[in-house]
């Protein structure tokens, strides 16, 4: 596929989330049913499925020989695994709305996520909040951008004085939780912690610099696949809990402006 058609479906990816966000919008205050997916931190509405189902009727209808990975269709399999059945060529991993307890509870911090892949390698990321109208994208090779305007992970040099959030898979939601050891390790080395509920926004927060890093485990490719390539794209550094470069099989993802990336790891290891 050439440049030129890799601007196609970016437009596309953008126009589709500003769609499924106005429809969002709409229903702020009217969600409709509130289902618990795995316990009562994991929560799906109506308007989850609403949006899920435009998406994945606007990108059949305009791209059919594509393939779709989403949370509300695949939430139940293992998403890893999907993933890999998926196989080659393009396809597009959608989150209908990322962070549906902050949309539940009225907090403007949650987002419609389109990741676009060329053999399970992110190449186009669309992140769009429609409450804030932000909306982020990335193509590969191309930069990264906050409406328009190109955007760049922070300056912070040193861990002390860095910003992190973290995020709480619905399972580890417990008093054992792997996080709360790792925040606790944290604590008084960074200059704060904060958990805003949405990985593919606080990812794109990254990539501008509002937040120095973000870490979480257990995440699925719809949580990443826009937002990693966002960070990348701003001149960050987004790895497995290990250093790896994070791929969207794995499960583990720290994420940085890269300058801090290495006392990150340590202090969460």
């Amino acid at each position: 596929m050439n440049h030129a058609n890799e601007e196609t479906l970016l437009q596309s990816a953008i126009a589709y989330a500003k769609q499924a966000g106005d429809l969002i919008r709409r229903r702020v205050g009217n969600l409709g049913d509130i289902q618990e997916k795995k316990n009562g931190s994991d929560l799906v509405t109506e308007v989850d499925l609403l949006s899920e189902t435009f998406l994945r009727n606007n990108i059949l209808q305009d791209y059919s020989e594509h393939w779709i990975l989403s949370e509300e269709d695949n939430g139940k399999l293992n998403s890893y695994e999907t993933l890999l059945k998926k196989g080659s060529g393009l396809g597009w991993i959608i989150d209908p709305i990322d962070g549906t307890t902050n949309f539940i509870h009225g907090i403007p911090h949650f987002a419609v996520s389109i990741g676009i892949v060329r053999d399970r390698e992110p190449i186009i990321g669309v992140v769009y909040n429609p409450l804030t109208n932000e909306l982020f994208h990335a193509r590969k090779h191309f930069g990264a951008f906050r409406n328009g305007e190109p955007i760049q992970a922070g300056k912070e040099k040193q861990l002390s004085e860095a910003l992190l959030a973290a995020g709480f898979q619905a399972e580890e939601w417990g008093p054992n939780s792997n996080v709360l050891h790792q925040m606790d390790k944290l604590a008084g080395t960074c200059r704060n912690l904060r958990m805003n509920g949405a990985a593919s926004l606080d990812l794109c927060w990254v990539a501008m610099g509002r937040l120095t890093g973000f870490w979480h485990n257990g995440l699925h490719p719809w949580d990443t696949a826009a937002g990693v390539l966002i960070v990348r794209e701003a001149g960050g550094q987004v790895t497995d809990h290990h250093g790896n470069a994070y791929q969207l099989h794995h499960d583990t993802l720290v994420a940085s402006n890269g300058n801090i990336h290495s006392e990150f790891l340590s202090g969460i290891q």
